[in-house]
């Protein structure tokens, strides 16, 4: 029992040295002015400033690609249609896709089995029909 009540010292010791700062280590700690009281008057705070928020994030790239395909399926109700198209050069290979469109308007006059010629959107792999025709 002697050695269980050692070991469990020696662990709590050890855990309370590892969260306490040593000499060589120092804590930071800033005094933050404020403007914001009566004219005059100045309040001082410790709390840590926030990070100044930065907009060096990437934003995602949107692409847009043209593309050729065949009607297979017309969904007004959604605002989709699907299409056996083509490769799309730099974005997908050939195959069957339901996409969907930025205006339904844009199917009104179509119909399955039409050929089309359509401007397809990627917003960070996101992919809509920004444009669609029948092709000439």
């Amino acid at each position: 029992m002697r050695k269980i009540l050692t070991a469990v010292s020696l662990f709590l010791f050890t855990a309370c040295q590892q969260n306490t700062p040593t000499a060589n280590q120092t804590t930071k700690s800033t005094a933050v002015v404020s403007n914001s009281a009566a004219p005059g008057n100045t309040v001082f705070s410790n709390a840590t400033p926030s990070a100044i928020p930065s907009n060096t994030f990437d934003k995602p790239k949107i692409k847009t690609a043209n593309g050729t395909g065949i009607i297979t399926k017309i969904n007004l109700e959604i605002g989709s249609v699907e299409l056996d198209h083509e490769e799309i050069k730099g974005l997908m290979s050939k195959m069957i896709m339901e996409f969907y469109v930025s205006d339904v308007k844009m199917l009104e006059k179509l119909k399955v089995g039409d050929k089309v010629d359509f401007v397809l959107e990627d917003n960070a792999g996101v992919e809509q029909i920004i444009n669609i025709k029948k092709s000439k």
